[in-house]
This record gives structure tokens, C-alpha cells and sequence, in this order.
């Protein structure tokens, strides 16, 4: 009696744990409002607000998902005040691809009084993220034209073949007649300087040939 008491705990436990688990799910999926493809009214306004316009400005931020917390009560304000025309992540903007983190990021974007951009990035992508981000906001990598200006992000993380990325720019700068390209990518690019600090290589676009292919058309 004395062992089977213990595991018949440990078995109410597990129990409690799975149902906690699956009542969340249900809470994610059923209580909270659905969103999809966010980026389509997102694109869709800032190309309405630059419209016959000859300047604009936008914000770009890094890294939100170090505390959501302070990004939703000091950042988006300061946002909201700035004056800018739109606000552009360029990567980890989620702390990892779960659900309730996508819920919470969207949460917290819906404070902005200004429109928005996510890069698709390492933390979009782990954890099955990169379903959650192509369902919740839009491709991987897109582009779109607001006024004389072109936007482009592109996919870092290995996702979408960097050779697909490759053909798919340069068929679009080969006929792009816009005064400005703005380009949008999760890791930065690296040329011949040498790398600084604790930086290491993998914290720079990789492969090597995706980054000098992509430096190659950027030079052109």
C-alpha cells in the first residue's frame, strides 16, 4: 500500500498536468480572438499612408522578445508619439514559435497605433514557428511597393531554400524602377571585416553563398 499510494499521486498529477496543458490549448485557440495574415492590412495601410508622398519614416527594432513586457509599456508609446509612419521589426520579435508566444506578440502589436512588419527570423522559426508565422502573419519572405519605394524581407533561417531567395530578388530588382530599396533580413550581413568581440561567424547570414550572392546583387 505504501508504494502504490505514491504512484497513484503521481498518476493524479500527471492527469492534472495534461488537462492544465489541453485547457490552455483550448483557451489559446477558443477564447483569444483568431488572426491571419496579419502582413496583408499591414502592407495595405502603410502603402495608403506613403502614397503620393515624397518622404516618410519608419522605426526598426530588434530583439523584442528580451521582455515583450517592456516593449508593450515603454516602447510602443514612445512609438505611438515619434511621429513615425510604421514600425518594422527585423527579427525575434517572439521568444519562440509557440502558439501562446504568437498570441502574446500579437497582443502586445495591437497597442501600436501605427502599422507594423515582422521579419521572419530564428525565434519566428523554432519550435514549429514558422507554421504559426505563415498562418498568423504572411510568407516567409515577400516584398511590396509602397509609393517609389520597394520593401523586401527575406528569409535567414534556412527555412526557404537562400537559392529560391536568389532567383526570386533578382527577377525583382531586374524590373524594379523604384528611387528606394529598403531590404529586411533576421541576421546581418557580413563582408571582409573582421568579426568582433564575441560575435561568431553563424551570427551573420549564412551559408557564405547565400551572403555573397546576396552582397552581389546589393553592389549591382
Amino acid at each position: 500500500m505504501r508504494v502504490r499510494r505514491p504512484l497513484k499521486l503521481l498518476f493524479y498529477c500527471n492527469v492534472l498536468i495534461v488537462g492544465l496543458l489541453l485547457g490552455y490549448k483550448a483557451y489559446l485557440n477558443l477564447v483569444l480572438s483568431d488572426f491571419e495574415a496579419e502582413h496583408t492590412s499591414q502592407v495595405e495601410t502603410i502603402q495608403a499612408r506613403l502614397a503620393g508622398r515624397e518622404s516618410f519614416s519608419f522605426a526598426v527594432v530588434g530583439n523584442i522578445n528580451n521582455s515583450i513586457g517592456i516593449f508593450e509599456r515603454r516602447i510602443i508609446p514612445l512609438l505611438n508619439d515619434s511621429g513615425v509612419d510604421f514600425m518594422v521589426s527585423a527579427g525575434n520579435a517572439v521568444s519562440g514559435g509557440g502558439e501562446d508566444k504568437y498570441r502574446a506578440l500579437h497582443g502586445s502589436l495591437g497597442h501600436l497605433r501605427i502599422p507594423y512588419l515582422l521579419t521572419f527570423a530564428a525565434h519566428e522559426y523554432e519550435e514549429f514557428g514558422s507554421y504559426r508565422f505563415y498562418e498568423h502573419f504572411g510568407p516567409h519572405f515577400f516584398s511590396f511597393r509602397a509609393g517609389a519605394r520597394r520593401f523586401i524581407f527575406l528569409d535567414s533561417t534556412g527555412k526557404t531554400p537562400w537559392r529560391w531567395q536568389i532567383l526570386w530578388l533578382k527577377e525583382l530588382l531586374g524590373q524594379e524602377d523604384a528611387q528606394q530599396i529598403f531590404l529586411f533580413t533576421g541576421k546581418p550581413l557580413l563582408s571582409d571585416e573582421p568579426l568582433a568581440g564575441a560575435v561568431e561567424a553563424q551570427d551573420y547570414l549564412q551559408p557564405t553563398a547565400f551572403r555573397d550572392a546576396l552582397l552581389e546583387l546589393i553592389d549591382r
